[in-house]
């Protein structure tokens, strides 16, 4: 698997932090690994206070900066990882401003909310949705204790177009850093059996390519979303791999297939950006 330069984002306010460090470990190096936390300011004006235990507002943040440094400095040492940074600003904003800059891959937690709670204010949706990256959404509990197993089986789901060859080697680079089974699917996009004819047919050829057993190649009929995720949960599928272009705002509502199949998963979703 190609070396990447992979971010991680952390809440360090809550407890999965260590799940998402080591799901991020199973697959890459600790050395190409950074890992960074965003807070906010308390104030824009740093007012004085009349009394108590800090003079005013800037040591307040100070102090509470300082804090979230050494916390992220213990989590990230227990994986042995030493690049780590405290950003300020507002997560999802933040985030895609840094990975622009210094980042091939984020991965960040998600509770795998559907679409309609993450459009009420999801920070991960924020964060997945305009990212300039591949995006790996980890699942997420609130067991403070669950860490992740490894990968055992990959799906991926493709649309036949030339980018497919993208979006399989990124899965195939990950089962092969894994030991993961890879499956392969496609959503048919028309009602002419002439036309589906040809699309299994694509899809037998590209399962081929990338040497996947037949018997995990499946050609489904219906809502892509939908027939993804049932697809995912009867194969105990531990990832699913999609193709985006990256869309945000008011392109994603028009019906993003990776946007879709993002929202609700009961696993880890990998987004892989596709090249122009």
């Amino acid at each position: 698997m190609h070396t990447q330069s992979v971010l991680v984002g952390l809440d360090l306010h809550g407890v999965n932090a260590p799940a998402i460090l080591a799901r991020a470990c199973q697959i890459y190096d600790p050395d190409d690994i950074e890992v960074v936390h965003v807070w906010r300011q308390l104030l824009l004006q740093h007012v004085e206070y009349t009394a108590g235990t800090f003079a005013d507002a800037r040591a307040v943040d100070a102090s509470v900066r300082e804090e979230a440094d050494q916390k992220l400095a213990e989590v990230c040492s227990r994986f042995g990882i030493t690049r780590h940074k405290v950003l300020d600003g507002e997560r999802a904003s933040a985030l895609h401003e840094y990975a622009r800059e210094h980042a091939d891959l984020l991965i960040v937690g998600s509770h795998g909310r559907p679409a309609l709670q993450t459009m009420l204010g999801s920070s991960s949706n924020a964060i997945v949705h305009g990212t300039p990256c591949d995006v790996l959404a980890v699942h997420v509990s609130d067991d403070e204790d669950h860490i992740p197993d490894q990968y055992e089986r990959i799906l991926v789901a493709v649309d036949l177009s030339d980018e497919s060859l993208q979006v399989m080697d990124h899965a195939v680079g990950i089962a092969d850093a894994t030991t993961a089974d890879v499956a392969l699917c496609h959503v048919y996009s028309s009602r002419k059996e002439h036309e589906r004819r040809r699309e299994r047919q694509q899809l037998a050829q590209l399962g081929s390519l990338y040497d996947v057993d037949e018997c995990l190649v499946y050609s489904k009929v219906g809502r892509v979303a939908h027939e993804i995720h049932a697809l995912a949960k009867e194969l105990y599928a531990d990832l699913i791999v999609v193709g985006t272009h990256g869309k945000h705002g008011m392109e994603l509502a028009k019906g993003s297939m990776a946007n879709a199949v993002m929202h609700g998963a009961k696993c880890d979703a990998l987004s892989v950006r596709l090249a122009a």
